[in-house]
């Protein structure tokens, strides 16, 4: 029988070779990983010029610039390829793509879709984006039904930088899949596809859910397809308010001034975010007899409404700037509170309390009838700032004065 001292030193043995097996193993491993990163930074500053000069136009092909590549070599010129592909364009970003399909990384990328180790396979429909080629737009649209959410959206995202039309069905049809899809997520993917997508949404609108509808008319407005204006147009009046906010918005987006009696009559709506996105969208399209509608907005009584009606007339140049300063007079608080807001945020209030400074007595007195009416609208923490602290002791003195409590308002 072991005794209780000889029983406590074996343990004490074990835990010791086991102790030094783990320091080996890390020193060894260490040493290995620093070992193969040593190799890559060798190796790539051997291929890294070759490549570069095949992608700024030197060969046909790649391949034979870089002769016979061993599995490690290809993984170091995949590396080169991927890290200026993020930043290329045009030719030079064709270039690349052409010399991942001729080493046979897109091959290789494609097999490792079917890979039993889910982040694999992330892995894999990552890089093929940065690859762009076609090649890879059928294994990614079955990639699109893995049962892990992550490889399924890497997968979408792969088939939104490919340069084919196949790619965008599969894409519009995972927005008829709430359930499995984030609408929000696909519909960027569609936006950054251009028109050719935005018009497959076209076609396929009434087939969406609700919820992907919003996206996808969200989707349309930034994608500024010429199919599209018919479909927003309609959609102004759709039962759903949502939709018809956001319908005015991507008319705005699109910008045609055609879409301005339109637009007016959402101004109209029943419903507040539609009146504030229809007031944005005119502000975007500045058409001249949208001034006076506007400035009847900025009365209403939902907040968001009159600031987008305020900083759409700040967008349109001398005239939607006088209309707010018309606002200021206004017997409706919210509209002189929404003025002064906006005009301050133009810098049109700084202008005014410089102009206090002027030589010339009538800019003066503009400047006082100006402020005067900041000073009635009840919103003069601008001007309580600008008295305090002023670079000029006359614009501050005349704000002070103006400020005061009993002074005659006009």
């Amino acid at each position: 029988m072991h005794t209780t001292s000889e029983l406590l030193i074996q343990v004490l043995w074990g835990l010791g070779g086991v102790l030094t097996f783990l320091f080996l193993f890390i020193v060894v491993n260490k040493a290995m990983r620093e070992l193969k990163e040593r190799r890559a930074a060798t190796l790539r500053k051997e291929l890294e010029p070759r490549i570069l000069e095949y992608v700024n136009g030197k060969g046909e092909r790649l391949g034979p610039q870089l002769g016979h590549l061993g599995g490690f070599e290809r993984s170091v010129a995949e590396e080169i390829l991927l890290d200026n592909a993020r930043f290329l364009k045009g030719t030079a970003r064709s270039r690349i793509t052409a010399a991942c399909e001729e080493l046979g990384l897109v091959q290789d990328r494609i097999a490792q879709l079917r890979h039993p180790r889910w982040w694999k396979r992330a892995e894999a429909a990552e890089k093929l984006a940065s690859m762009k080629s076609p090649k890879a737009a059928p294994e990614l649209i079955v990639l699109m039904h893995d049962e892990v959410p992550d490889v399924r959206m890497r997968a979408a995202r792969a088939l939104g930088q490919l340069d084919t039309r196949t790619s965008i069905k599969p894409l519009v049809e995972a927005m008829q899949d709430p359930n499995r899809w984030s609408a929000l997520r696909i519909a960027d993917i569609l936006a950054g596809m251009g028109t050719d997508a935005a018009d497959e949404l076209v076609e396929n609108f009434n087939t969406l859910p609700i919820k992907a509808r919003v996206a996808a008319v969200d989707c349309l407005g930034r994608a500024k397809s010429l199919r599209a204006p018919g479909l927003l147009l309609r959609l102004l009046t759709d039962p759903d308010r949502n939709i018809r906010a956001r319908a005015a918005h991507s008319l705005g987006l699109i910008g045609d001034p055609n879409f301005t009696p339109d637009l007016l009559k959402s101004l109209s709506d029943a419903e507040w975010p539609v009146r504030a996105m229809a007031a944005k969208a005119l502000g975007k399209l500045a058409r001249p007899e949208a001034v006076e509608p506007l400035a009847r907005v900025l009365k209403d009584k939902e907040w968001w409404v009159r600031i987008n009606a305020a900083e759409g007339l700040r967008s349109m140049g001398d005239k939607g700037l006088s209309a707010l300063v018309g606002a200021l007079s206004s017997e409706d608080r919210y509209a002189r509170h929404a003025a002064v807001a906006t005009l301050e945020g133009a810098g049109v209030v700084d202008q005014y309390v410089g102009m206090l400074a002027s030589a010339d007595e009538k800019e003066r007195e503009q400047a006082l009838s100006f402020i005067r009416k900041i000073v009635a609208s009840e919103r003069t923490d601008s001007l309580m700032q600008s008295a305090a602290r002023h670079a000029q002791e006359k614009v501050r003195e005349q704000l002070s004065r103006v400020l005061k409590p009993g002074e005659v308002k006009p």
